[in-house]
């Protein structure tokens, strides 16, 4: 574990364990933790992974199905049956090990999820949001190339971003829905409004105090960070348009529950 390199962004190996994560959660000003992993071409099932993304883009909630299982449905239906079988019982395990970290952090099962298409909204600095009491997601983005930023909450104006989202959140929800469905880029998906499309690939939006107080988690590290609860506040926190044309392969693992 290391110092948060003036940042806020704390960085813990891959053997913390997730008492010491959520301390380190608790006292972070981003509530961002950083665990650094190989690059794709150094993973070992690197060729699986390639392969799942020269197909189109996908989504898959895990649900009640273990990580062998539901690798093996995505594997099956898109490579063909029984192919990578070894490269993707290996993907299994880490993700099972990065789903036990996860769950550790509020004492239940957390919900998983993966992806290969990249979300236009996520471009937009947002807060995850949930019901229950306390809640942490973890986002390991393999292939991208930038890797997501995050800044503290009193650099955002939050009466600005209410008005910013009022508008733009019901539009970013379709773009979202287009670019998974048909493959369009959103350079042409959003031709017609450049100032919103130069927001994004700029990262100057008018709700953001002090750009130079956004950090960049590192490139194909596993991050942890806070989703916003009734009781605590969420971490800000956005993608880079660097990602925009290599979504990579993105797993999501979502922990929440009402203990404490």
């Amino acid at each position: 574990m290391s110092a948060d390199r003036g940042t806020g962004i704390v960085r813990a190996s891959p053997a913390t364990d997730a008492g010491t994560v959520r301390h380190l959660l608790g006292q972070s000003p981003l509530g961002t933790v950083e665990i650094l992993r190989p690059p794709l071409d150094d993973l070992p099932y690197r060729d699986f992974i390639a392969a799942l993304l020269a197909k189109p883009g996908f989504k898959l909630d895990f649900n009640r199905l273990a990580p062998t299982e539901a690798l093996a449905l995505v594997s099956d239906k898109l490579l063909g049956p029984d192919a990578f079988t070894s490269e993707r019982a290996l993907l299994a395990a880490d993700i099972d090990a990065l789903a036990e970290l996860a769950g550790g952090l509020v004492g239940s099962r957390p919900a998983i999820a993966i992806r290969t298409y990249f979300a236009p909204g996520d471009l937009v600095w947002h807060v995850d949001r949930v019901n229950e009491r306390a809640a942490f997601r973890l986002l390991w983005p393999i292939g991208r190339p930038a890797g997501m930023r995050v800044t503290p909450a009193a650099n955002v104006d939050a009466a600005l971003h209410r008005a910013y989202m009022r508008r733009e959140h019901p539009l970013l929800g379709r773009l979202d829905t287009r670019v998974m469905r048909s493959g369009v880029p959103v350079e042409q998906a959003w031709a017609h409004r450049p100032a919103q499309l130069e927001a994004m690939a700029s990262g100057a939006f008018p709700f953001i105090r002090d750009r130079a107080q956004e950090y960049e988690i590192a490139p194909g590290a596993v991050s942890i960070h806070r989703v916003e609860t009734p009781a605590r506040p969420g971490t800000w926190h956005r993608s880079s348009w660097a990602n925009r044309a290599t979504p990579g392969f993105q797993l999501v693992i979502t922990a929440a529950a009402d203990a404490e």
